[in-house]
């Protein structure tokens, strides 16, 4: 059977990305699982009929290498998810400048060089759909400065892409997961922050429970199921748009302590 679409999704081999892979194939695309892992990319596209290509997303001719081997071999490129992200649970006064630099470089540089890679092949198209994975939680979020930054920046450029690429049929949009949470083994960074509050797990949770109407976690499949969407032709008329998907989530009502060694009579 002939697939509706080429898809690719960085971050593929994994969390969000995986589900991604798994719904547009269920979409009927056919889809590339492009991450650093190949190995595990190509593990997670052979479950759904797609494939695999390796790719550094920090690196332009990594990124233009493999968006080549893409169209060398399918023709076409009518999908983009950039899935692929990292975080980081410090304090602005603990970062160093090497730790900010990197999720920039992989959050917000990456999408950079895979959008732009997409979007010259999807305007000689005059066709195609760019989703960005953003967050929810881009406020006053303790612990989350480089993190919560960098997919500001994402949202900047997805909001700017989307005017850049309108006349030539091309949506960009962006989806924003609130806590995305157990289960999925992607809660590690939450129990970090957890800790770091000076809350047991099961505190944290239900703190964060209660500014969930919903009442639950966020999973990966909910993200999945409005990339679907975005992605679908009945969405033809939407772009530059932020898709939360959060359950209802409004907010923390949790700041953190005051650092001991700020405190000052400390002993220097």
């Amino acid at each position: 059977m002939t697939a509706k679409g080429i898809a690719l999704v960085t971050g593929g081999a994994g969390g969000i990305g995986a589900e991604i892979v798994r719904r547009l194939a269920a979409d009927g695309h056919h889809v590339i699982a492009a991450d650093y892992n190949e190995r595990q990319a190509a593990e997670i596209a052979s479950t759904v009929g797609g494939s695999a290509v390796g790719i550094d997303i920090t690196d332009a001719n990594s990124v233009d290498d493999a968006f080549e081997t893409v169209l060398d071999q399918h023709g076409r490129l009518d999908i983009l998810v950039n899935a692929a992200g990292i975080h980081l649970q410090k304090l602005v006064v603990d970062t160093t400048p090497e730790e900010w630099d990197r999720i920039q470089s992989v959050n917000a540089r990456g999408p950079f060089l895979t959008c732009r890679a997409a979007a010259r092949a999807m305007m000689r198209a005059e066709r195609g759909r760019i989703v960005n994975i953003i967050t929810r939680l881009n406020f006053g979020n303790p612990y989350s400065s480089a993190y919560i930054s960098s997919k500001n920046a994402l949202w900047g450029l997805t909001q700017c892409l989307a005017v850049e690429l309108a006349a030539y049929g091309i949506t960009v949009n962006g989806v924003a997961p609130g806590h995305v949470g157990p289960g999925t083994g992607m809660e590690k960074q939450f129990r970090e922050k957890a800790e770091k509050l000076g809350l047991s797990w099961e505190a944290f949770e239900a703190q964060v429970l209660k500014t969930i109407p919903v009442g639950r976690w966020c999973r990966p499949a909910d993200v999945a199921a409005a990339v679907s969407y975005v992605t679908s032709p009945e969405a033809s008329f939407v772009t530059g748009e932020l898709i939360n998907v959060t359950g209802g989530f409004v907010g923390y009502g949790i700041a953190p302590p005051k650092e001991a060694r700020f405190a000052q009579d400390a002993t220097e």
